[in-house]
């Protein structure tokens, strides 16, 4: 399988789904994760230089499970639902030929996560269609489109589980590359990533795998809804 994840910031994956995603490259399976702006909106620092540092800490996250990272480079919390915009998530979805994509929940704190999510739906339609203009023939696959967890888990009532037991500490090192985001306030280059105790962030995910775990009668887990439409729905389990 093809597997495409679609994260409004970086590290929005790994808290999300980044066990599922380890789980799916332990079997094999060829994952991208695509991140869809540039991050510069924190920690205070130069904007152009907090791109950067977090575009090599999504790449260092990618790499921990082999997966591919995919960069749209669009402004942090600059996110409109426009031709151009709609148009960039297309190639992206021609381009990396997903038998699953994983994205937010239409209904998201952050405004950048609302906007991914409609563009994915919008976009998953055009990949389709032969006269959309774009280099790349149509991806005309039966596409099943999940929606990962939200933030603390609020307003999500999940339909599906994955067990990632087995995949936390994968989660929680590929979690651990984002040392920017653990930073109080201003970027500084020798910060320390606090220990996992007093790291509420390292902590967070602890509590919500913990909590979706304990529902599907695992250690940790991770949840997830699926989009139910045409061209959407299929008769076999997507999930690892």
């Amino acid at each position: 399988m093809n597997v495409l994840a679609i994260g409004a910031h970086g590290d929005d994956i790994e808290v999300q789904c980044g066990g599922t995603l380890a789980k799916y490259a332990a079997r094999g399976d060829k994952v991208f994760m695509c991140v869809v702006t540039d991050g510069r909106g924190r920690p205070k620092g130069d904007p152009d230089q907090i791109a950067e540092v977090r575009r090599q800490e999504s790449l260092a996250s990618a790499r921990v499970i082999g997966a591919e990272l995919v960069w749209m480079g669009i402004p942090d919390g600059g996110l409109k639902v426009t031709d151009e915009t709609l148009a960039q998530f297309v190639e992206v979805i021609r381009e990396t030929k997903p038998n699953v994509i994983i994205t937010h929940p239409q209904e998201d704190y952050h405004p950048d996560h609302r906007y991914t999510n409609q563009l994915v739906l919008d976009a998953a339609q055009l990949a389709r269609v032969r006269n959309f203009p774009s280099d790349l023939p149509p991806y005309r696959e039966t596409l099943p489109i999940a929606f990962m967890d939200g933030v603390l888990g609020l307003s999500f009532l999940p339909e599906e589980w994955v067990d990632i037991s087995d995949y936390y500490e994968k989660k929680a090192e590929m979690l651990s590359q984002h040392v920017s985001q653990m930073m109080p306030d201003t970027y500084d280059p020798n910060f320390v990533i606090p220990s996992r105790d007093q790291n509420p962030f390292l902590r967070m995910i602890e509590v919500q795998s913990g909590f979706r775990g304990m529902q599907c009668g695992a250690r940790y887990g991770e949840a997830f809804i699926w989009w139910r439409s045409l061209n959407r729905v299929v008769p076999y389990r997507v999930l690892p």
